[in-house]
């Protein structure tokens, strides 16, 4: 099993993933140009997630509409918040996503103000220090 240099991450990980494997050739022309590691996408999550960036980390659900997200950015723009990182999942159901965000520059008190008009719920909020 191999991928081309051309694969998008999250297809490597999915076949990584489906095959039960810990590693990926990576070919370039038919060539090995490399390896796509299980810890690869451990380092591409933790960076995805703003782990090594200090900052409030939340997780909230949203309804599952066009503008949500677009809504609570500006909030948490209009707190003076600046948004490090942020990954979407599926919420409880089609009708709702939820949102992994870690934000910077408003205290946590203030930034849970400024959004909770425009989420369903809040599911998790914590401080976390740089790694």
């Amino acid at each position: 099993v191999t991928v081309d240099v051309d694969t998008p991450l999250e297809e490597a990980a999915r076949i990584l993933a489906e095959n039960k494997l810990g590693g990926l050739p990576v070919l370039r022309e038919g060539k090995l140009a490399g390896i796509v590691t299980e810890t690869d996408l451990f380092k591409v999550f933790l960076e995805l997630f703003g782990a090594h960036e200090p900052g409030i980390r939340m997780t909230v659900l949203v309804p599952n509409q066009p503008g949500e997200l677009s809504k609570l950015t500006s909030a948490i723009y209009k707190a003076g918040g600046n948004i490090l990182a942020l990954g979407t999942s599926r919420g409880e159901d089609t009708t709702t996503a939820e949102l992994t965000l870690k934000v910077e520059g408003v205290a946590e008190a203030d930034l849970k103000g400024a959004i909770e008009t425009h989420v369903e719920k809040i599911v998790d909020v914590r401080s976390m220090k740089a790694m």
